[in-house]
């Protein structure tokens, strides 16, 4: 079973050596079209590099990311994915990247070819082995992640950073879930949606695992 899971950028990793939360949701709509976001927040990231930096240098790799952002939406738009947003959030402090999906299978095929467009994936640390998600009908979603491979470039880059990284992923639904079968899913209230949450150290442990079946009622 592929039971890992990993969400960031070789590019993010390369420039910034601290702290920063990250967040991502999948949302389907009844017939399993959708849309996917993430925000990475790295306000107190920023206001330390702003405060150390004496050289110009530290800045410059903030603005290498933003002359990144066009190129970025680009391949996910080659990938299949529409209306793609990517840049900073008001704040200029929390990076966001929007696209919505047709289907399950665009979703795949977006995650997919993106990530090996680009060298980077949402779903892990390896862009030959992206994860995957596949339905029976519009009720049934099995969602399978890919295990990371500690020779990786991704793995040797977070192995010092995975303490600092908290990553929240959400799964919602137009329609309330069912059942799921993953003990480390954390389901809402309203049972539109279910989660996992904490820090990197804790989703990269060989123990855990994001794999999930999930059945959703019919209205």
């Amino acid at each position: 079973m592929m039971n890992r899971f990993f969400l960031i950028t070789s590019l993010t990793i390369s420039l910034f050596l601290g702290s920063c939360s990250i967040t991502q949701e999948y949302h389907f709509n009844k017939d399993l079209s959708g849309k996917y976001s993430l925000e990475m927040k790295m306000g107190d990231l920023i206001n330390m590099i702003k405060s150390m930096d004496t050289t110009g240098n530290a800045m410059s790799s903030m603005d290498t990311l933003d002359r990144s952002f066009d190129e970025i939406a680009l391949k996910y738009k080659e990938g299949g994915a529409k209306n793609v947003k990517v840049g900073w959030k008001d704040d200029k402090t929390t990076i966001s990247i929007k696209f919505d999906f047709e289907n399950i299978e665009d979703l795949n095929s977006i995650l997919a070819n993106s990530g090996k467009k680009s060298g980077m994936t949402l779903f892990s640390g390896n862009t030959e082995t992206p994860g995957k998600i596949t339905h029976k009908g519009k009720r049934k979603l099995s969602f399978d992640f890919p295990e990371l491979n500690n020779d990786t470039i991704s793995m040797k880059d977070i192995e010092s950073m995975k303490d600092y990284i908290t990553v929240e992923t959400i799964f919602s639904f137009d329609r309330k879930i069912k059942s799921i079968n993953n003990k480390n899913a954390i389901i809402s209230d309203d049972k539109k949606s279910f989660k996992f949450s904490g820090k990197l150290d804790k989703l990269l442990d060989k123990d855990f695992t994001m794999d999930t079946d999930v059945k959703l009622k019919f209205r």
